[in-house]
């Protein structure tokens, strides 16, 4: 088993790297861009207005974590990132021809391919056994929704992922502040994170409130942009959610999503659930009733694979991962083949 895990992430190592610089998604253009804004010209608070003085480039529609946690990566390369940080959001390059490798892909990816490491060394903490652990990191370095969203799309997701599942070791371990702060910063990024604080309410009601204090003390310097407030903060992305429901009057519906989850709350609080099926069930039901971006999906995939082994259903998560797949495959083509078809990106 031990040699079946080294070769499995030298081998997960090399496919990520050699696609985070074969492949590009436009998505990237807008953490290259905020990175120039942020980094380059030392836009720290007031970037979002910036992306709205050419709206044809990019919007920036996510929370500022975002936007700020990969700029801390790319501080030592401030000249690059200052020079090619707007390149990305170029849509010129853009043809049909084969892909051309090139490294600043690499470094644009880099945030999201520590926390894909993070990852790695963090799931094993959730398991007694040495097979489990083995099993786990096995599993997540040859796991291609990971590699899609790190390598490929090069997303902040899966910083997110990294924040909710060390969010859940925290609470396994009795340490609710931490675990909120963490659950805080993840919603930072995407407001995901705010229908896992309750889960601390549970636990220590102080904690929790540290919680939200921590979410609302990030916004708190861009609450004064409209650009932050219209584009961020109110997405419509937001409420996807809530779109599926139950109707009970002419334009009156109780969303499912809500049913789902205050009963996994219910269940938790009967002590019917652990934490890892209630972060599991809570991050399921917010997408399990709407139109779903495919990256998304990497938010249930930690705690999926510590359930699946904890309940030897590996087949079950393999059927899982191979519909994730065919969602992939329905979606436009720009989130797939077209990654690979990016070309004349050059120095």
């Amino acid at each position: 088993m031990k040699k079946i895990l080294i070769v499995s992430i030298i081998l997960g190592v090399i496919i990520r790297l050699i696609l985070s610089i074969a492949t590009y998604h436009q998505d990237l253009g807008a953490i290259a861009l905020a990175g120039k804004y942020i980094v380059g010209d030392g836009h720290w608070l007031d970037f979002y207005n910036l992306s709205t003085l050419d709206v044809s480039k990019t919007i920036f529609n996510y929370q500022p974590l975002a936007y700020l946690i990969p700029s801390l990566v790319y501080l030592p390369f401030f000249g690059i990132i200052k020079n090619f940080g707007e390149l990305l959001v170029n849509n010129s390059w853009l043809n049909s021809q084969p892909a051309n490798f090139n490294f600043l892909l690499l470094l644009f990816k880099l945030p999201m391919l520590f926390a894909d490491l993070a990852i790695l060394f963090l799931l094993p903490r959730f398991f007694e056994k040495e097979n489990n652990k083995q099993t786990a990191q096995i599993i997540w370095a040859l796991n291609p929704v990971a590699i899609y969203v790190s390598s490929i799309m090069g997303q902040v997701d899966i910083i997110l992922a990294l924040l909710i599942l060390a969010s859940s070791y925290l609470i396994i371990q009795k340490k609710y502040f931490l675990s909120a702060i963490f659950i805080a910063i993840s919603a930072l990024i995407k407001p995901i994170g705010l229908i896992i604080l309750p889960v601390i309410f549970f636990n220590s009601i102080p904690a929790a409130l540290t919680g939200f204090g921590v979410y609302l003390l990030g916004i708190l310097p861009y609450l004064n942009l409209a650009s932050y407030r219209h584009y961020a903060l109110f997405a419509d992305q937001i409420n996807k959610s809530t779109f599926a429901g139950i109707t009970i009057a002419p334009g009156t519906q109780i969303p499912w999503f809500f049913i789902a989850y205050l009963l996994i709350l219910y269940l938790y609080w009967q002590k019917k659930l652990t934490t890892n099926q209630t972060y599991l069930g809570i991050l399921l039901s917010s997408l399990a009733f709407t139109h779903f971006h495919p990256q998304w999906f990497i938010w249930l995939m930690p705690p999926a694979i510590i359930y699946a082994i904890k309940s030897k259903q590996l087949l079950v998560l393999g059927l899982i991962v191979l519909s994730w797949i065919v969602v992939l495959l329905s979606f436009d083509d720009t989130l797939f083949l077209r990654s690979f078809l990016h070309s004349q990106l050059s120095l």
